[in-house]
């Protein structure tokens, strides 16, 4: 299945405003908003992976796009964690984490942030974070199977020395070429991955392959 064509054909919002005006639907194994498969159950344990990878320092760690919310409770999770950060733009999403987590939300243990991360994250202080996960979906056909390399030198002004960077990475065995110079012009040179195996179904509209790769990338 080419998934970059069938988000294409699902076609994409005029703008940012009228994704947030379509209502996020949710059932027992999917998120969709505006027809497209934004997030499904499969992704639970490389959602987990990616969970523990940001927060492996403990600390402050940083989630943008809060899906169905698996990897912040695997976050939540961690031992060492001081403070949550989810920046999520859709309001009906919003209120699934709040309904998800009101209790790590009434004890300061997660704090939600409401809008897009491109209007968020400039509001927040260079090397604040210990660790980072991206994980939105694209609003653009420029942003398909490559979202991330938008943020990547935002994550690196907002890391820690030795802060660690992770995100859903559309690939299923190992970095190209061209998400690795992405990678170092953002100033990241520490760069590792592991493969992490899934079993997406034969139906899904956005992932075919046995595999996907969890980056490791370290400031």
């Amino acid at each position: 299945m080419d998934t970059t064509q069938s988000r294409k054909d699902i076609g994409f919002p005029e703008d940012r405003a009228d994704w947030n005006r379509t209502p996020a639907v949710f059932d027992d194994h999917t998120l969709k908003i505006s027809g497209h498969p934004v997030m499904e159950d499969w992704e639970d344990g490389y959602m987990k992976r990616l969970a523990q990878i940001a927060s492996m320092q403990g600390g402050r760690v940083l989630e943008l796009g809060f899906g169905m919310g698996i990897s912040a409770g695997y976050i939540q999770e961690s031992k060492k964690l001081k403070d949550h950060v989810v920046v999520e733009c859709h309001p009906d999403v919003i209120k699934i984490a709040v309904d998800m987590y009101p209790e790590q939300i009434a004890s300061g243990k997660m704090h939600l942030m409401s809008g897009f991360w491109e209007d968020i994250t400039p509001l927040l202080k260079d090397g604040s974070f210990d660790g980072i996960l991206f994980d939105t979906y694209p609003l653009t056909e420029q942003e398909i199977h490559g979202n991330h390399f938008w943020f990547f030198e935002e994550a690196h002004r907002l890391l820690k020395k030795g802060g660690v960077l992770t995100y859903y990475s559309d690939e299923a065995k190992r970095f190209s070429e061209n998400h690795l110079l992405r990678l170092k012009a953002a100033g990241f040179h520490d760069i590792t991955y592991e493969v992490v195996d899934v079993d997406p179904p034969a139906d899904c509209e956005y992932w075919q392959d046995k595999t996907i790769v969890a980056p490791i990338v370290a400031k």
